[in-house]
């Protein structure tokens, strides 16, 4: 009979996340990290299925150890840049994504006997040793962040795991279970440190070319989901007939959306900039006629429950043309966005809801 090995990456606190937070965002972000994980797999392992918060493969090719735990190893790295991201880069305050930062992976791994079982046309691994791994899904091992080898696997590698594992027995069906794990604490705080030390490339939009203050009659948080949810733009931008973007996607900076207008299209990425006592969203193209670069940034700062100040800051690099008509060219934005904000106050203050 043929012989498999069996693996489970399991992201640790999606119940809580899912259950916790907004289920929009929660469910895109699961989704993301689930991609990367099938993504970052290169032993090739086949997918048998999704099982919410796990990804449950096998393979009849087994893999060295040091081939195992290097796949274990870049599927962690990766997860962990990704959840860093909604963390450096996130645009929204919703419970999903200001979370994402605490999720954790862990990973199950056993080797033993393969049996299929065919339902219509459907194949799939099936018996005692599919029951075995999802069976310590439910271990107490204390940790978080870890790689659990069954007591076969540790029999397959026992002469190459020179690495400190620790060995556990617990009690499932009123029978012994041994099995063995090693802690990956490591790989998150080599993420970590990554992260602090790399230099966020800025554009340099210091001084804006013009602010525009603004006080809205709205709660800070409906604003905010106006402003960055891209799917609300055409409600309250009148120039813009649809956005497109992936919908399967949180919004965050670094994503890019386009704008089909009357007169064309134009592609935009989205911005912000750290603050601790606001809200702040913003937009970069260089697809407008007559400037290099066009940027804004909306401040929001709550006053009190429904009442927010919104301060828009305009960034405009000008071609050489376009200095020539400069004095023109920003009276008319500044028009533009003025009747953008006054549409944008509406919208947030009625009782609209999508």
């Amino acid at each position: 009979m043929a012989e498999a090995l069996y693996f489970m990456p399991d992201i640790s606190g999606f119940s809580n996340f899912v259950n916790d937070t907004e289920i929009e965002h929660s469910i895109h972000i699961i989704a993301e990290l689930l991609e990367l994980l099938l993504d970052n797999n290169p032993l090739e392992l086949q997918l048998v299925e999704i099982e919410g918060d796990a990804l449950f493969m096998f393979s009849t090719k087994i893999p060295s150890y040091k081939e195992l735990m290097q796949q274990t190893e870049t599927m962690l790295e990766e997860f962990h840049r990704h959840t860093k991201e909604y963390d450096t880069k996130r645009i929204c305050t919703c419970g999903s994504c200001k979370t994402t930062i605490d999720l954790d992976l862990k990973f199950l791994v056993h080797y033993g006997e393969l049996t299929m079982i065919k339902v219509k046309n459907i194949i799939k691994p099936y018996g005692r040793e599919v029951i075995q791994i999802h069976r310590l899904l439910k271990n107490q091992i204390p940790v978080q962040e870890y790689v659990l080898f069954t007591e076969n696997m540790y029999t397959l590698y026992q002469d190459n795991m020179i690495e400190s594992w620790t060995k556990k027995t617990e009690i499932y069906d009123f029978q012994n279970l041994n099995y063995f794990y090693k802690i990956l604490d490591n790989i998150k705080l080599k993420v970590e440190e990554e992260s602090e030390k790399e230099a966020e490339e800025n554009d340099d939009i210091t001084i804006p070319d013009v602010i525009i203050n603004k006080i809205f009659n709205a709660n800070i948080q409906k604003i905010h989901r106006y402003l960055s949810e891209l799917k609300y733009r055409h409600i309250w931008d009148k120039e813009v007939m649809r956005v497109d973007f992936d919908e399967n996607e949180v919004n965050r900076v670094g994503t890019e959306h386009n704008c089909v207008l009357k007169l064309g299209t134009l592609k935009f990425e989205t911005i912000s900039r750290p603050s601790k006592d606001s809200l702040i969203y913003g937009e970069k193209t260089e697809g407008m006629i007559l400037l290099r670069k066009f940027y804004y940034l909306v401040k929001l700062h709550s006053l009190d429950s429904n009442t927010t100040e919104v301060s828009l800051s305009l960034y405009l690099e000008y071609t050489f043309l376009g200095r020539l008509l400069k004095r023109s060219i920003l009276k008319r934005i500044t028009k533009m966005w003025q009747n953008k904000l006054e549409s944008l106050h509406r919208v947030t203050k009625s009782a609209i809801s999508q």
